[in-house]
């Protein structure tokens, strides 16, 4: 009976770490973000580099070109780092599988919802261009379009955290690992 008590009390202790180690690994894609690891595509590579201090801004953003049918939202979120501007551009459609900036092409982070983008800011004040493909028509269009950045309306935003949270599956994964850790302490101590 006691082997059987060790081996639910290790269990639990090893279900407790697992549940530790699983809230750290949810988190790696904010951690990396802050830790500077490179992305497949770089966007601050081609970043215009800007006076503003490294953080995150809401940034009022306009759009001329294409047909008039689809928009960007404004405003848009404009992380600074290391002095560099990239923007996440969300559409006002699903439709667009890619975008084309500085001749790079980007993939949408997002894979539900209104097609968003984390792209290069090129130039602030001034606009530049960009190439967004629709799958909407019958054949997908690349079409072109000029964004524009307005500076002077750039705010400081709350959190300086971009893309969705995992603060509440972090604290899930720890409160599991708190209980299992519970229950093999009270397994240990009722022998």
């Amino acid at each position: 009976m006691r082997k059987v008590r060790d081996r639910a009390t290790r269990g639990a202790i090893v279900v407790g770490l697992l549940a530790l180690v699983l809230s750290w690994v949810l988190a790696v894609p904010s951690v990396a973000c802050a830790r500077d690891e490179p992305l497949a595509d770089d966007p601050y590579a081609d970043a215009v580099t800007t006076e503003l201090a490294d953080g995150a801004y809401q940034m009022t953003v306009s759009m001329e070109g294409g047909t008039g049918k689809a928009s960007i939202s404004s405003p848009a979120e404009v992380i600074v780092k290391e002095g560099r501007a990239v923007a996440t551009v969300e559409w006002s459609s699903p439709n667009y599988d890619y975008m084309l900036v500085a001749g790079k092409r980007y993939l949408p982070v997002n894979e539900e919802g209104n097609s968003v983008f984390v792209i290069p800011v090129l130039s602030l004040d001034e606009p530049f261009d960009v190439v967004g493909d629709t799958t909407a028509m019958s054949v997908p269009h690349e079409v072109s379009y000029q964004l524009t950045f307005d500076s002077s309306s750039a705010v400081a935003a709350s959190s300086g955290a971009s893309g969705p949270s995992t603060l509440p599956v972090v604290l899930v994964a720890a409160g599991l690992a708190g209980v299992a850790l519970v229950v093999a302490l009270g397994r240990r101590s009722t022998r």
